[in-house]
């Protein structure tokens, strides 16, 4: 038996993150600004770890968790492999030019689809609701400049709406 709630233990879960910075800022700012000696020199780089910490928190715990999807992701360095019963697909991030969100306009459960196209223009659609499918947002980590803030936008339209996240820039010869 269990005291605390399932729905508080899931937003616990949910905001575990945001509450691991705060932890670390707070211990950070107590050494840094009330430490002496030698903890007060290792209090400043704990403080800024734990603001690293709790603005990474911030943005992952605003993306709305979906669950009860088909499907399987997993991720590992190189790529990403989406399976399903009938098959799967297997996207290498190296190859990846367009990383985009499709809100589906589902008023009741807001439901979302990644959409990762490669160069050759073929497309990899999952679907947010998948097991493991919050994996893609630690995928986001090695395109640069992919926009976080379209992510928890797109976790929270209910109308029908693409999102770029990232798209390739390539140069074109003249």
């Amino acid at each position: 038996m269990s005291l605390v709630r399932p729905e508080a233990r899931a937003a616990i879960w949910r905001w575990r993150e945001v509450l691991a910075g705060v932890l670390v800022t707070a211990l950070g700012a107590n050494w840094a600004l009330g430490g002496i000696g030698l903890m007060r020199w290792i209090g400043w780089p704990v403080l800024i770890i734990g603001l690293a910490l709790l603005v990474a928190g911030l943005q992952r715990a605003r993306i709305r968790p979906r669950s009860g999807g088909v499907g399987v992701v997993e991720l590992d360095e190189a790529q990403l492999t989406y399976f399903l019963p009938e098959g799967g697909v297997v996207v290498p991030l190296s190859l990846i030019a367009r990383i985009e969100i499709e809100a589906l306009g589902d008023a009741g459960r807001g439901e979302i689809v990644w959409v990762f196209t490669d160069r050759e223009g073929q497309e990899a659609r999952i679907p947010a609701s998948a097991a493991g499918a919050e994996r893609l947002l630690d995928a986001l980590a090695q395109f640069p400049g992919a926009h976080y803030q379209k992510v928890i936008a797109a976790s929270a339209t209910r109308k029908p709406e693409n999102f770029v996240i990232w798209q390739e820039h390539v140069a074109w010869l003249h």
